[in-house]
């Protein structure tokens, strides 16, 4: 009898630690800092103007957590970003569909990210390295597509309002990106191949005794990241309405940023994508602080840089107490 009420008890829901609930404290204490500091903080336009502005790079940082998480690390998605920018504008701008040309651009992304995957995997190189090259690569590629020179003709009203027009009163890129995180909620909380994902970047070799396709997960995750990359910049093209080959400069750092203050940890198979999207946050509402009190671009960066080191120290000490 007691054996089997042992079986059947219900399991006690799991505490969570600190370090997982610390991105969803900061992002309150922002609310609060930006309420007292602004009056214009806490207007719904600002508020949307947060998320609108946070699409690009965030859509980015979703691919860049699957790339971690699996202990990896993807240097090209800013210049990936441009390519799915100016590849869209130029099909566009070449009459081809909207669908078809926004289709190509991703598929653009998701092959810079197989030739990622296949480097590292296959290649046998080292993850910062193999993106570094093609990092290079690809904005050589866009600086070759368009001479160097923004396209702002050809591109169709329609494309535009992708982005610019909104659902319900929710502007569209905002859509985008909470689509973005739900998906990679459901993959990476309730499939297998998310719970690979986890496993992987916990240990390659103890994934592979229990007969995961580490080298499929591996190159899967690099693919996603270059198809997201791209989509990002396809979103970008959509909200400026021009094709931009110098879109996504910087933006893998960015990425990078948001999901390391997200708690999502570089050594792989330790992160959230709430503690992500948290990340995103942060990074957005302070920087959107920062400049409703008028603080110099150079000094925004001094902010961050500090956050992110602030933050590692933080999950690092808890990691040796833990342990």
């Amino acid at each position: 009898m007691t054996t089997s009420l042992q079986r059947t008890a219900p399991r006690k829901p799991r505490r969570l630690s600190l370090a997982e609930v610390a991105p969803a404290l900061i992002v309150a204490a922002l609310l609060v800092i930006g309420t007292v500091t602004s009056d214009r903080f806490m207007q719904s336009n600002n508020i949307f103007n947060i998320l609108q502005y946070a699409a690009e790079p965030a859509i980015i940082a979703v691919g860049m957590m699957f790339v971690v998480l699996a202990r990896g690390i993807d240097l090209s998605v800013g210049s990936v970003m441009g390519i799915g920018n100016v590849t869209v504008a130029l099909l566009l701008a070449a009459g081809y569909p909207i669908t078809v040309s926004i289709m190509a651009a991703i598929a653009f992304g998701g092959l810079i990210g197989l030739i990622n995957g296949l480097l590292i995997t296959k290649g046998r190189m080292e993850p910062i390295i193999a993106t570094l090259a093609t990092m290079i690569g690809a904005r050589s590629v866009i600086y070759f597509m368009t001479d160097g020179a923004p396209l702002f003709s050809g591109i169709p009203r329609d494309f535009v309002t992708i982005v610019r027009g909104n659902a319900l009163g929710v502007p569209n890129g905002v859509v985008f990106l909470l689509v973005a995180f739900a998906v990679a909620y459901v993959i990476l909380r309730h499939t297998r191949y998310g719970r690979h994902i986890y496993a992987v970047g916990g240990s390659e070799e103890t994934a592979e005794l229990f007969g995961m396709k580490v080298t499929s997960i591996k190159i899967s995750v690099y693919v996603i990241s270059g198809m997201l990359a791209a989509t990002a910049g396809v979103i970008g093209a959509s909200r400026l309405g021009i094709g931009d080959p110098n879109s996504g400069i910087g933006y893998e750092l960015v990425a990078i940023t948001m999901i390391v203050v997200g708690g999502v940890r570089l050594a792989g198979g330790v992160g959230t994508v709430f503690g992500a999207f948290c990340g995103v946050l942060i990074v957005s509402i302070l920087t959107n602080i920062l400049q409703l009190n008028n603080v110099s671009t150079h000094a925004q960066h001094i902010f961050l840089g500090g956050g992110v080191i602030a933050m590692m120290l933080f999950l690092s000490s808890r990691e040796r107490r833990e342990h």
